[in-house]
This record gives structure tokens, sequence and C-alpha cells, in this order.
């Protein structure tokens, strides 16, 4: 299995038994994913985020965001902590009322990851847009 593989099961298994749990445990859980943040999958979110996914369309080519959509860079969020979970969680259900929609350009539950990890590297300065 390769290194990717190995990335995605780990990241699946973590968000799995976060689910589960008290909402300060998910947190706690959700920061955890991170630890496993490659240059790898940030590049394919990005990808995923410029491309297929048509979430530049909204959020801007730099995550800006724009009259359609909120910025997606630093720390403050308009209606989300900002935390991996809940990136990922948004991006997987959308939000009712507004332009986002669950899996935007009808992206998958593995391109859902690698879009939320690119956008939570960048929001945290981790990766450049």
């Amino acid at each position: 299995m390769n290194r990717l593989n190995h990335f995605w099961l780990a990241l699946l298994a973590v968000v799995l038994v976060a689910a589960g749990r008290p909402a300060k445990a998910r947190a706690q859980a959700a920061a955890a994913d991170t630890a496993v943040l490659s240059d790898q999958v940030i590049d394919a979110g990005r990808t995923i985020f410029h491309g297929p996914g048509t979430c530049h369309a909204c959020h801007g080519d730099d995550l800006q965001g724009g009259p359609m959509a909120p910025s997606l860079r630093g720390p403050k969020w308009r209606h989300i902590d900002g935390s991996f979970g809940q990136i990922l969680h948004r991006i997987r259900e959308g939000r009712d009322g507004t332009l986002m929609v669950a899996l935007p350009g009808d992206i998958n539950g593995p391109q859902a990851l690698q879009v939320a990890t690119y956008v939570w590297a960048v929001s945290q300065g981790k990766a450049k847009p």
C-alpha cells in the first residue's frame, strides 16, 4: 500500500472515530487529522478546488472570498470555527440557503478530504493558495 493510501485510511479512521465523540473530542481529533499533511495531498486539493470542485468560482482564486462566498483564509470564519473537521463537514454537507452545495462539482469523498486539507492548510498559513 502506498503512502497516500495510508494517509487516507488513517484520516478516514480518525474522522469516523471522531464523529461519535462529544464536540471537544471531535475538535481535538479534527486537529490531529492535520498532522498527516503532505504536499501531495495539498496539491491534489488545490487542483480540485481550482478545477472540478468549482470552489474558486465563488471563493476566489486566492480563497479571498467575494460577493457570492466568504473568504477561506485566516483564522476567522463566517459560519464555522475553521477547524479541519468543520471545513470537511461543510464541503460534504453544504449550507442551506447559500450557494454552497454538498460535494460541489460532484466531487467524491476522497476529493472532499483533499479539498478540506488544502483549504485548512491555506487558512492556517501552511500552504499557498
